[in-house]
């Protein structure tokens, strides 16, 4: 990601721009609707991390380089929070990573559910946390280009961001508040990592609390000289941070956090006093092909599978086969090839020892 922060300002505006809203945007519809049926904690803390890229691709294409390596800083701490806490919570249930088998662990895990809380709300961008003065921009960078591309990419971002949120709630619910589904044993053995797995997981907390508001001067703040060195160059036809800033609507920039209060307070609804809706959704016809459809990642991997991996495999297994064919009648022609020259060797000399013998 840093590597597309440098390099794209010299391929251009329409080459990263294209990069960004199509590429950004794409990706974060498609891991949107996949993180959907995963039941995996690290399935769906991976998904987040791609949103989140998404995100910084998004950037790049609005040409605001600068702000897009804002949020890869800050979102390497609460990223890096939510993976160390996911191993805590792995680490505490004897290497489970199945949600369905989790809950009711924040009695259990309290610092885990402390910091994976302060995490959650870093990452849905909650006001004054590290990921809301970074996120949050991107959003606003979108609609203060006034395009209308650029207009569509921040409602689709938007909505990207809502799902962001309904997977957080999931995860907490289901992990730490939702009743106990997993074995005794999980609970039994549940406990709280020493001072080397607890000690990170404060600092990340402490930086995906503060880092943001003490930093956002320095990457994002109007006039500032950080980058005068020319080490990230904006155009200025392409510089959009006084548009974002002063000319977007609030309503437009308060919509993210609206969305953000709302779905989460539907997700919680949704878990505590209608589980049976989507089991029941599934049951159908509809429900199950659409279930289907998303568990088996579009079926993206069933046609790789089916037509990429199985060939290969198939040309491999035969290739291997031919070689091997090859290399044993190979080896067999060797071996009596010197054989043969040994045994005339042998009789060369045998009959040139009985010629001077006579």
């Amino acid at each position: 990601m840093y590597l597309s922060i440098i390099i794209l300002p010299l391929l251009g505006s329409i080459v990263s721009g294209f990069f960004g809203r199509k590429v950004g945007v794409t990706g974060s519809r498609i891991l949107s609707c996949l993180s959907i049926i995963t039941t995996t904690i690290l399935a769906i803390i991976s998904f987040f991390e791609v949103l989140q890229l998404g995100m910084m691709v998004i950037a790049i294409g609005l040409s605001s380089y600068n702000v897009a390596i804002f949020h890869l800083i800050n979102h390497a701490f609460y990223k890096g929070l939510l993976f160390l806490g996911a191993g805590a919570v792995i680490h505490a249930v004897v290497d489970n990573q199945d949600l369905r088998k989790y809950g009711g662990l924040i009695s259990f895990l309290p610092l885990t559910y402390t910091v994976i809380l302060i995490a959650s709300l870093s990452l849905v961008a909650f006001p004054f946390m590290t990921g809301f003065f970074s996120k949050d921009f991107i959003l606003e960078s979108a609609y203060g280009q006034y395009h209308f591309s650029s207009i569509n990419v921040y409602f689709i971002a938007t909505i990207g961001a809502v799902f962001t949120t309904l997977y957080s709630v999931k995860v907490i619910y289901l992990t730490f508040l939702a009743n106990p589904n997993g074995s005794v044993n999980y609970y039994k053995n549940a406990h709280e990592g020493d001072i080397f797995l607890s000690l990170p997981l404060v600092i990340l907390a402490i930086f995906s609390i503060y880092f943001g508001y003490l930093t956002k001067d320095i990457y994002i703040g109007l006039g500032s000289g950080f980058f005068i060195d020319n080490s990230i160059f904006i155009h200025p036809m392409r510089e959009i941070l006084i548009d974002t800033e002063f000319g977007v609507p609030t309503i437009f920039k308060l919509l993210p956090f609206f969305l953000t209060i709302l779905f989460s307070v539907l997700s919680i609804v949704y878990y505590e006093y209608m589980p049976k809706v989507v089991v029941d959704f599934n049951l159908t016809n509809l429900g199950y092909y659409i279930y289907g459809f998303f568990n088996q990642r579009f079926l993206v991997e069933f046609f790789y599978n089916k037509y990429i991996v199985n060939t290969v495999l198939d040309l491999g297994g035969q290739t291997t086969r031919v070689l091997d064919k090859a290399c044993f009648y190979l080896s067999i022609a060797t071996i009596f090839t010197f054989i043969t020259f040994d045994i005339l060797f042998i009789v060369t000399i045998a009959s040139i020892l009985i010629m001077f013998n006579e």
